[in-house]
């Protein structure tokens, strides 16, 4: 009953007591006590309930974590904790999302890593870096980009060489790549274009020498190339030349031995071409003029000339004679001869007549010889026609004769004036 005045309270207000207002004040409060608190029934039924639902939560809560186990996603233990906050597996479940999404990262880390490996480009491997800047293979793939760029630039420089292919290229890359992939090659191709361009060199110096054909040119090319390819033949051609010049040297010398017809040019020649071809020949040709010399020279007594011409200085200076003296004057006049013998080819025969005269007073060699290079040399003057107004200085006699016998061809001087004041030549 006391439900149903609490179910009615409005109704029960309008109840009008008049004098029992107070008792009905009163009335209304303890009512209104009553039906703020629960009944004893009440209170039992809901004791009884209270058990019954918390074992209903904690069933709705296993089962929902074994769903979550079941499904084993990120989202399913998300949804366990978003439905049951206070759940009895609420920790475990954060702890299995973060262990998902660690795998997770590994997983697309690997992933992405592979992606990078198989494209194998700089490209690849920078945008792993940039998506997994931490992740476990960061350093190899900064390690990759760094190979791929050198690498690149490498290829790059080799290409540039190549297609220049000169050794100012190649040596440019050795320098810049001293580790790089082509530096092997490099060194090869260097070797190949210096032995080009030393056989190209070597072939032109060749062409320059034969066009030259001379022995300088040759000898300049095996000394400049002296592992050269015709470095054989042109020895053998300055051989060649060698004998060549000397043959010509060789003849030129017997022309000109021949021209002059002397012993003295001929001895010259066997001299110096004493191996030549005319070296027999002009033996012959000496022996034959000595001997003619020798026969065309008459003899003088130039033991009584000296005897008398040291006499004679006896006189005109006074002392005595000696035995070296006449020894002097004996060498001197064998000396004189000798060359009169030697050089009578180059005398002319009225000059020999007219020098080499028996007939006068103490004949002497040493005289003939003197009148006869003088003739000779007014000869070759008049040849040459070079005289002047004079006067001339001709020649004394060969230095080879003893300077004892400048007194006595003294006399053979004033003798060849004599013979000569027709001739407008003045003679000292």
């Amino acid at each position: 009953m006391t439900g149903d005045l609490c179910q009615q309270p409005k109704r029960a207000g309008r109840i009008v007591f008049p004098k029992l207002a107070l008792v009905a004040a009163i009335a209304g409060a303890a009512l209104m006590s009553a039906c703020s608190q629960p009944s004893d029934s009440q209170q039992t039924a809901e004791q009884q309930q209270q058990p019954a639902d918390e074992q209903a939560r904690k069933d709705a809560d296993e089962k929902a974590w074994a769903d979550a186990e079941k499904t084993g996603t990120v989202a399913a233990y998300t949804a366990y904790l978003q439905n049951f906050g206070a759940g009895a597996h609420v920790s475990e479940a954060s702890q299995r999302i973060v262990a998902l999404n660690e795998q997770a990262r590994k997983a697309a880390d690997e992933k992405a890593w592979a992606d990078a490996e198989k494209a194998g480009t700089a490209a690849a491997y920078t945008a792993y870096i940039q998506n997994f800047g931490g992740g476990a293979h960061a350093a190899q793939a900064r390690q990759r980009v760094a190979e791929l760029n050198r690498k690149e630039a490498d290829d790059k420089a080799w290409a540039d060489a190549v297609r220049a292919g000169t050794v100012a290229a190649f040596t440019a890359y050795t320098q810049n790549f001293s580790a790089g992939a082509h530096v092997a090659e490099a060194h090869q191709r260097l070797a190949a274009l210096d032995e080009q361009a030393r056989k190209e060199a070597d072939e032109k110096a060749w062409a320059d020498a034969e066009k030259a054909g001379t022995a300088t040119a040759l000898t300049g090319y095996v000394q400049k190339f002296g592992s050269g390819a015709h470095v054989a033949e042109a020895r053998q051609r300055l051989a060649a030349l060698d004998e060549q010049a000397r043959k010509e040297a060789d003849e030129k010398a017997w022309a000109d031995a021949q021209k002059a017809g002397t012993a003295t040019a001929l001895t010259g020649y066997v001299q110096k071409f004493g191996s030549g071809a005319h070296v027999a020949e002009a033996r012959q040709r000496v022996a034959a003029l000595n001997t003619q010399g020798r026969r065309e020279v008459p003899s003088i007594d130039i033991q009584k000339t000296c005897q008398a011409a040291a006499g004679a200085m006896v006189s005109l200076m006074g002392g005595t004679n000696t035995e070296q003296d006449v020894n002097a004057c004996l060498d001197s006049e064998q000396k004189a001869r000798d060359q009169i013998v030697k050089d009578g080819a180059t005398y002319a025969s009225a000059d020999k007549k007219q020098c080499m005269r028996t007939d006068v007073y103490l004949p002497s060699y040493v005289e003939w010889l003197t009148c006869l290079e003088m003739e000779r040399d007014v000869r070759k003057m008049r040849g040459e026609d070079q005289f002047g107004a004079g006067p001339y200085t001709l020649p004394k006699v060969s230095p080879t004769i003893n300077p004892a016998a400048t007194r006595q061809s003294q006399r053979g001087r004033e003798r060849a004036s004599s013979r000569r004041k027709g001739s407008g030549l003045e003679i000292y």
